[in-house]
């Protein structure tokens, strides 16, 4: 136990530490904030409160009577629409003196004048009522838009698509807090993935560039010192990996999306997927999936690290890895995980494969490390 904390302490050093807190201090102005400072952003904070209108007032699930309700009430902000219009003179004059007028309006070639009425509407005035009918639009437009299965969909998605219709699973909710939540743990996994190769590369390479390795072979506990290294090193990532997720997702509880939790990820707009969790249950779907990543590429640093004579090859050898991941395999195994538009498959084959492989290639390092001739 003595020779696995010195192991943990030789890779958590207080000046890698240092380091771990810049990079992902870079990391988080880079790719983060924005998923927190500016959520929801501009017009996207109608369709965010939308969301929690329609969770407070219908709860998780909409069923048709509910439906009916919000049509209702689009009518009514309709109504509200069509007298402001009326009450003021040049709407009327230029022929936008009912909501549906404005809407259906040739806005490809409009007059001078109307385009100044539209972006006084929409930007000047102090009411938001039409940036909230347009909210509201979208939800009925997609809610619509189950009657028709599209040409796009393969027969197993057309099944998928059919069967969430039947057990009323179709996309009602206003999409802005999971596809903010989709940006926010796609660029969490990107800088816990730089972390943790960062934190665990030089592991081996340390006391191989010391010649320590000849000498550590040479005591009692010998060649074991390799597993008690590759021990050190998932515990050191766990450790990493948690302590990252802890601050970002302290942060993106700021984003106030908990009322979201209960709904289920396919009533979400847009978000037609195979599985049926909640967005709480894809959230911890999604921390699962970090983990998994970060101790895969944590063992395979750990293994390059055991055969390459420097740094910089070290550095040289992980980039086609990790770049490669980050480009092909990033969203597929993240926060598109169990999206329609990917392979039901795709994700457990890929990260069981992931996990075999990094096994049986640890597996084999420590075979050439108990036969390695240290003379």
């Amino acid at each position: 136990m003595r020779v696995l904390w010195n192991e943990l302490k030789k890779i958590l050093t207080w000046k890698m530490l240092i380091l771990l807190i810049f990079i992902n201090s870079v990391l988080y102005f880079l790719l983060i904030e924005f998923d927190i400072e500016y959520f929801p952003n501009g017009s996207d904070s109608y369709y965010y409160n939308l969301g929690i209108e329609m969770v407070e007032k219908y709860g998780a699930t909409m069923d048709e009577d509910e439906f009916i309700d919000f049509k209702k009430t689009y009518a009514e902000e309709v109504k509200k629409a069509d007298d402001y219009l009326q009450s003021r003179e040049e709407y009327v004059k230029e022929g936008l003196e009912t909501y549906g007028k404005l809407r259906d309006y040739d806005w490809v070639n409009l007059s001078g004048k109307a385009s100044e009425l539209r972006d006084d509407l929409f930007f000047n005035q102090s009411t938001d009522l039409f940036w909230e009918l347009q909210a509201r639009e979208h939800v009925l437009d997609f809610f619509e838009y189950k009657e028709t299965i599209t040409e796009e969909f393969n027969k197993r998605q057309k099944k998928r698509f059919e069967e969430l219709i039947a057990q009323e699973k179709f996309g009602v909710y206003t999409s802005s807090a999971i596809e903010n939540f989709q940006s926010f743990i796609a660029n969490v996994g990107i800088a816990i993935l730089f972390s943790v190769v960062l934190v665990i590369s030089p592991t081996i390479l340390k006391d191989r560039s010391r010649q320590l390795v000849p000498l550590q072979y040479t005591t009692k506990k010998g060649r074991n010192l390799f597993k008690t290294k590759i021990f050190a090193g998932v515990i050191a990532t766990f450790i990493v990996i948690t302590a990252l997720l802890t601050v970002y997702f302290s942060l993106y509880s700021l984003n106030n999306t908990s009322m979201f939790f209960d709904v289920r990820v396919n009533t979400f707009i847009g978000n037609v997927s195979w599985f049926d969790p909640t967005f709480f249950q894809f959230i911890l779907l999604c921390i699962a999936g970090i983990y998994i990543i970060g101790l895969v590429f944590a063992l395979l640093s750990m293994a390059f690290s055991s055969l390459v004579p420097n740094m910089v090859s070290l550095i040289g050898i992980q980039i086609p890895f990790v770049v490669g991941f980050l480009i092909i395999g990033l969203y597929p195994l993240l926060p598109k995980m169990i999206s329609i538009w990917n392979p039901k498959w795709l994700s457990l084959i890929s990260y069981c494969a992931m996990i075999i492989i990094v096994i049986i290639f640890t597996a084999i390092l420590w075979k050439r490390e108990k036969k390695l001739d240290i003379l």
